[in-house]
């Protein structure tokens, strides 16, 4: 059978040069999206580089089945927020139009541009636009002129644009990638990246025709799925993702004011029913996906004028309980003016949180604030501050370091309410409702993403995030399929392989090694940052029905070996050079061991 070849689209901004490279041989490796990210951190960026110099990389990474029952774009370079390994996934529809170009395996930025531009894509040509006009453009207004721009030379305005707002410009650390206005790649701070090259977004087109091996093969898996998926359709199409927090809220597993609280009365007004009837506009689904899980809302009305946008769970945890903005209604707002400046609402409302205890306890004084007023729950405040972060101006510029440098600039005492681990702010889950969450946020190497599988390996979600299918589907996936016969079929029907279901575990264990690994190369100790700030396990925290939640750090440790055990590390958290052998990853034992590592 033919076997699918996958290009790379690779960008030096500094010369102004792109060329096509075959990458099949990594993508049979490493997949793609995620994967290939992955790999091409450690082959292309070297030891200690400061992100955001031109030696570090931007992946806008897609997969075998992008454009088919692969939605999602997964954006990669060296974490400005982490100074680890870094990737980001948003859905739309910007990957689709990576492979109607003809480049399957994503597009690769390298250098750093002399002024700022925007990347024009259309097939086999692709430009470096002069972006002078669109300099400190929020997100929503850049690809609104870049829509009227590719209209009039094209008399089309089915693009797909991928934009940063102020905040990637001025090398926020916590910036983030928009497109089509409400989907991000919002996590460790790949807008700050984009930035730093002085690229202000990319415009992607694409007429040709992809190259799946058997697609009649494809429609059939995926007519089984639309067929068997009515049950959780009907259940998700309804609210998308903003439902989760008051599910939350009465387990006691919401983190609340700064992670102080179990349960606040706010949490009472994040009623998902009458936020659909007032607000909600339609819902949305992403690429052949027939879930509908976004779901769009408008305000016309006060607190600060007309808004919409998307609310999902992470920014409503994030807002309405760590920061006690009152209500969907009013965060409503809030969500979509922080998406506009370009910079992640999870994170940056842990950071706005820390700042409220800090200015509730003194360590942080009003003059220290210009003059804002950063009490809970102040909707006004947030504004200005966000505002301040996003343009690093006064103490938005040390805010805008993000919790792994701001608080040692700020001092004091802070330190110590600084929510976080390895620099990524912890809002929207509380360690203290569950071990398998707080081992969950605390041992993922490049930060917390609660993304490794309630404290164990979670190689389907690995592997959806390489294929770039939607991880909110892996359930249904598995459900309707079984783990891994779905992901096999997928690929080899797309690309021509003939992969078993052992390989599928396998090629998954590979790639989240190949991450860890890199995070090792640049600092890592597991057991020395594999952990969680001291509140979780010394302040006791009462659900709305008083039951007391508080972690245990004996059994915290003990079920931290476990998940190293689970992925084959030793009990530091460090992988066996026989291990990585197993994996095909030996190249990387002799730089791993020049760390002084024990790779035993």
């Amino acid at each position: 059978m033919t076997e699918t070849k996958f290009n790379l689209l690779e960008i030096n901004l500094t010369t102004k040069k792109s060329q096509v490279v075959d990458v099949t041989e990594d993508v049979k490796k490493f997949i793609g999206g995620r994967g290939l990210g992955a790999k091409l951190l450690w082959d292309r960026v070297p030891e200690d580089t400061d992100p955001f110099s031109p030696d570090n990389i931007l992946y806008f990474g897609i997969g075998p089945i992008t454009g088919f029952h692969g939605s999602v774009t997964v954006i990669s370079a060296k974490s400005p927020l982490t100074l680890m390994s870094g990737y980001s996934c948003m859905n739309g529809h910007f990957g689709k139009e990576l492979i109607y170009a003809g480049y399957n395996a994503g597009v690769l930025l390298t250098g750093k541009s002399e002024n700022p531009v925007y990347i024009y894509i259309n097939d086999d040509n692709v430009e470096l636009r002069d972006a002078s006009h669109l300099k400190n453009k929020l997100n929503l207004e850049t690809q609104q002129i870049l829509r009227r721009e590719t209209r009039k030379r094209l008399k089309d305005q089915n693009v797909a644009i991928a934009s940063i707002g102020p905040a990637g410009e001025h090398l926020v650390r916590n910036a983030d990638v928009c497109h089509d206005l409400y989907h991000h790649a919002a996590r460790l701070g790949m807008g700050g990246v984009m930035g730093s090259k002085n690229v202000k977004a990319i415009v992607a087109q694409g007429t040709k025709q992809p190259n799946y091996v058997n697609p009649g093969k494809l429609g059939e898996l995926l007519m089984t799925y639309f067929q068997q998926n009515r049950a959780y359709k009907a259940r998700t199409r309804r609210w998308g993702h903003s439902v989760t927090p008051i599910t939350r809220y009465y387990a006691g597993t919401e983190g609340v004011k700064n992670k102080m609280l179990g349960w606040h009365e706010v949490c009472e007004l994040a009623n998902p029913v009458l936020h659909e009837q007032r607000y909600k506009v339609w819902n949305d689904g992403c690429n052949l996906c027939d879930t509908g899980c976004k779901v769009p809302y408008m305000r016309r009305e006060p607190p600060l004028g007309p808004c919409a946008g998307e609310i999902r769970h992470d920014n409503a945890g994030g807002w309405s309980a760590n920061a006690l903005i009152p209500g969907f209604g009013t965060q409503l707002y809030l969500t979509p003016y922080v998406d506009n400046l370009g910079m992640d609402n999870e994170d940056v409302s842990g950071v706005v949180a820390w700042v409220m205890e800090c200015y509730e306890k003194g360590i942080v004084t009003k003059k220290d604030l210009d003059g804002i007023d950063l009490t809970w729950g102040n909707l006004e405040a947030v504004c200005k501050l966000v505002k301040k972060i996003a343009f690093r101006e006064g103490i938005g510029d040390i805010l805008a370091d993000g919790l792994k440098f701001a608080p040692k600039r700020i001092g004091k005492g802070s330190e110590a309410y600084a929510m976080t681990n390895k620099g990524i702010a912890i809002t929207s889950y509380e360690p203290r409702g569950s071990m398998s969450d707080a081992v969950n946020l605390a041992l993922v190497p490049v930060g917390e993403l609660h993304g490794m599988g309630k404290g164990k390996a979670d190689p389907f979600r690995v592997m959806l995030d390489s294929m770039t299918a939607c991880s909110f589907l892996r359930n249904n996936f598995n459900a309707i399929f079984g783990f891994p016969k779905w992901g096999t079929e997928m690929l080899n029907a797309a690309s021509g392989w003939e992969l078993r279901e052992e390989d599928f575990s396998t090629i998954a264990h590979r790639i989240a090694m190949m991450e860890r690994c890199f995070c090792l190369r640049e600092g890592h100790l597991p057991v020395r940052d594999d952990v969680m700030p001291a509140r979780f396990f010394n302040e006791v925290i009462q659900t709305k029905y008083g039951k007391p939640l508080k972690l245990d750090r004996a059994e915290f440790e003990k079920e931290r070996e476990k998940f190293y055990t689970s992925l084959g590390l030793n009990k530091e958290g460090l992988p066996p050079k026989e291990y990585l052998r197993k994996l095909k990853l030996e190249f990387v034992v002799p730089t791993l061991e020049k760390r002084g590592l024990n790779l035993i």
